[in-house]
């Protein structure tokens, strides 16, 4: 078990299908792996939900020190569904000894239950479980299995998240996403279109970065699809380029569409380079990786660069005020995607010393701005109109106890003419590799 990062920021909520279990902090990333002889036989992610926003390892410990003494029969963590349901558990059976003298006879398992079906979003929690049980073992391998796992979820509350750096390349591949994602993209190969540079103020931030290029230097754009219009931008001003994608159709589109440049069919977090590329650029591709892959990615882009190279992102960040299972339709196909902040995009970056971010720009359009202050304004009145209709249905007590109807309450709460700040944006992130 390896816990990586929280589901999202205080402010959000955690939304599963229709309905919001809790915040987003009180949702943790993990994976989980089952080896043999070092061998990866099972992995998997998945989400560990909480009680509360924080974590009081102290009050765990304690619960734990309480198992091992014998005074009580379980230590796990079990709380909202969908969920990762771990437990350590203690059992005594009777038996009897030369047929008269009654005996106990004790033994301890530890059990993972992963909700596959909740937190891909196509059933209702508990109806679509992998269970993962080790019977028996011996209970110190037990205790340090708990104490450990305790100690790194306490990290992940402290804001201390798993360095890819000490950990195996490919240690954390799953390929349900890679395939996934392969899948969607290459349906979409043909038809799909990037217009990226009809935006003047990315146009200014991509030909700013590329200024501070070494003349005829070499490019990596991680995520390149058919290579339209990036490439084409890049070989214009004069630079080697290398393109890597996940997609095998739009590969063929971007061989097809520049003959002389080199493609590789792989990942960003599958990355080999050592010290390759004067600069990186991924657009609309690496933040929409979820956590876990989102890490890895940063990692390889760290080594691939040469020290000092540059690095350009950009991406938009969906529904601010909430996070959700990242399996959902995406460009019309199922997906496997995420979406971060510019300030989480930051941390993220900068975070392991890979890299030093020097701007962070919000580059919405105003005619994308006043699109979604309609869509919010819009939003605002339906949830009034709901929240008229359920006052009439149902009691205080009811609206009080009732998860999904709250979820409505703050939007039905704002004022039509105070748009929020956090809404739907777009924006750019220009970091330099560290030389550590």
């Amino acid at each position: 078990m390896r816990p990586w990062r929280l589901g999202g920021r205080s402010d959000q909520r955690f939304v599963i299908s229709s309905g919001s279990n809790s915040t987003a902090t009180s949702t943790i990333w993990l994976e989980i792996s089952y080896s043999v002889d070092e061998v990866q036989f099972f992995h998997t992610r998945n989400f560990l939900h909480l009680r509360s926003d924080e974590f009081l390892v102290t009050e765990m410990e304690e619960l734990l020190e309480k198992f091992k003494d014998g005074e009580q029969d379980s230590y796990s963590f079990v709380y909202i569904l969908p969920e990762t349901a771990i437990r350590l558990v203690r059992e005594k059976f009777q038996y009897y000894e030369n047929d008269h003298e009654e005996k106990t006879s004790i033994s301890y398992f530890l059990e993972i239950a992963i909700d596959v079906g909740a937190v891909m979003g196509g059933s209702a929690p508990g109806m679509r479980m992998i269970n993962i049980k080790l019977n028996p073992i011996k209970l110190e391998q037990g205790i340090q299995f708990m104490r450990d796992l305790t100690r790194e979820i306490a990290d992940v509350y402290d804001g201390k998240h798993p360095n890819p750096a000490g950990l195996l390349q490919g240690s954390s591949d799953w390929h349900f996403v890679r395939q996934l994602n392969q899948k969607a993209y290459d349906r979409i190969s043909e038809d799909y279109q990037e217009r990226y540079f009809s935006n003047p103020s990315l146009v200014e931030a991509f030909d700013a970065w590329l200024s501070e290029m070494p003349a005829g230097g070499h490019i990596l754009d991680a995520g390149c699809g058919h290579g339209q219009p990036v490439i084409s931008r890049l070989l214009e001003k004069g630079f080697t380029v290398t393109g890597i994608d996940l997609s095998p159709k739009m590969l063929e589109r971007a061989r097809d569409n520049f003959p002389d440049v080199k493609f590789v069919n792989q990942m960003t977090s599958e990355i080999t380079y050592e010290s390759e590329f004067d600069g990186a650029c991924s657009l609309s591709s690496l933040l929409y990786l979820d956590p876990i892959d989102l890490s890895h990615s940063i990692y390889r882009l760290y080594r691939a660069l040469k020290p000092g190279g540059l690095l350009f992102l950009y991406a938009y960040e969906q529904h601010p005020t909430w996070r959700g299972v990242p399996y959902h339709v995406d460009l019309h196909q199922w997906m496997w995607v995420w979406t971060y902040s510019i300030q989480e995009a930051e941390q993220t970056l900068e975070e392991h010393g890979c890299f030093k971010v020097l701007k962070m720009q919000d580059v919405t359009t105003e005619t994308e701005k006043q699109e979604r202050i309609e869509t919010w304004r819009k939003s605002v009145e339906a949830a009034k109109q709901l929240q008229l209709e359920n006052q009439r249905k149902f009691t205080p007590e009811q609206l009080k106890n009732s998860i999904k109807i709250s979820v409505h309450s703050s939007l039905a709460e704002a004022d039509p003419s105070k748009p929020p700040q956090n809404l739907e944006s777009r924006y750019i992130v220009v970091a330099r590799r560290e030389t550590g």
